[in-house]
């Protein structure tokens, strides 16, 4: 493990240090900021010899002396610490709405960020929808609607117990999560709490908030992204569905896109040992 003194905490938190300090898999969470989600993908990865850190979420963070940052500032502030642990070679690994920060990252790191892994990412009518709601919803109801309960399900506070009854039930957690996950996620205890227990943050809802036009952004500078893009797409996800990442997927100049089958918009909790696959391939690429 990292001692203190090398590592800026709130930004990139360095989980384990296997190599001699060039390469870094950075792994960036989605709108509810829980690093658990990616439990069920880590365990596929040991033994591997590259570094491994959590980069922090779109929430509430002590160096923006407890402000909300945008997009685009914690995608420089990660950025900048990357470059201070003189990291030469990164994957970056984000879930949905992390995928945005990931991009920022890509953008201001050419050359050391070689590829960037976005799961449940390909979020074009979302991101549009918060930037005009009312012409999206109109456009595109599913995915927005998606969209909302997502947002309710992350945003709104619930006492640990009642969550943990949640997740002890399938048929709770199948009411509460709707068809944003697949019918099988539901089968395991485990991924059900991985789902359920971290949720329930108002701050969540402020962020996204802060950043509900991104999107003109990002649209002005992913032709300049030159990092190796890989989509992974669940082809039960009704929030970032197959269409929309194939159309974020169109503005970037090196991107591809992998269909992962009876997946919803919760891959890493889902279908871990895959997630993990792709990255071990994007490892021995480098």
């Amino acid at each position: 493990m990292a001692d203190g003194s090398k590592v800026n905490l709130p930004i990139v938190r360095i989980m384990s240090e296997n190599n001699d300090g060039s390469n870094l898999v950075l792994f960036l969470s989605g709108l509810s900021g829980s690093s658990a989600q990616w439990d069920l993908v880590l365990p596929q990865l040991e033994g591997k010899s590259w570094d491994f850190a959590y980069g922090a979420p779109i929430l509430p963070n002590v160096a923006f002396n407890g402000r909300r940052p945008t997009v685009t500032a914690l995608a420089a502030l990660i950025a900048d610490e990357i470059r201070r642990l003189n990291y030469t070679s990164v994957i970056v690994v984000a879930h949905s709405v992390g995928s945005f920060v990931a991009l920022g990252v890509c953008r201001l790191l050419p050359g050391v960020v070689k590829t960037a892994i976005l799961i449940n990412g390909g979020l074009t009518t979302v991101a549009k929808f918060l930037d005009k709601p009312a012409r999206e919803m109109i456009r595109n109801p599913g995915p927005c609607l998606s969209a909302l309960r997502l947002f309710i399900l992350v945003g709104s506070p619930a006492p640990a117990r009642v969550k943990r009854a949640i997740a002890s039930s399938e048929r709770s957690s199948k009411a509460v999560l709707g068809n944003l996950v697949s019918k099988q996620s539901l089968a395991s205890e485990e991924q059900r709490r991985s789902m359920i227990e971290r949720a329930g943050s108002p701050d969540s809802i402020r962020a996204l908030w802060d950043n509900r036009h991104h999107w003109q952004q990002f649209v002005s500078y992913a032709g300049d992204i030159s990092a190796r893009v890989i989509f992974l797409v669940g082809d039960q996800d009704p929030m970032s569905s197959e269409i929309d990442t194939r159309s974020m997927a169109a503005l970037l100049p090196h991107a591809s896109v992998e269909v992962l089958k009876g997946v919803g918009h919760a891959a890493p909790i889902e279908t871990g040992k895959a997630v993990a696959k792709v990255i071990i391939e994007a490892m021995t690429s480098e």
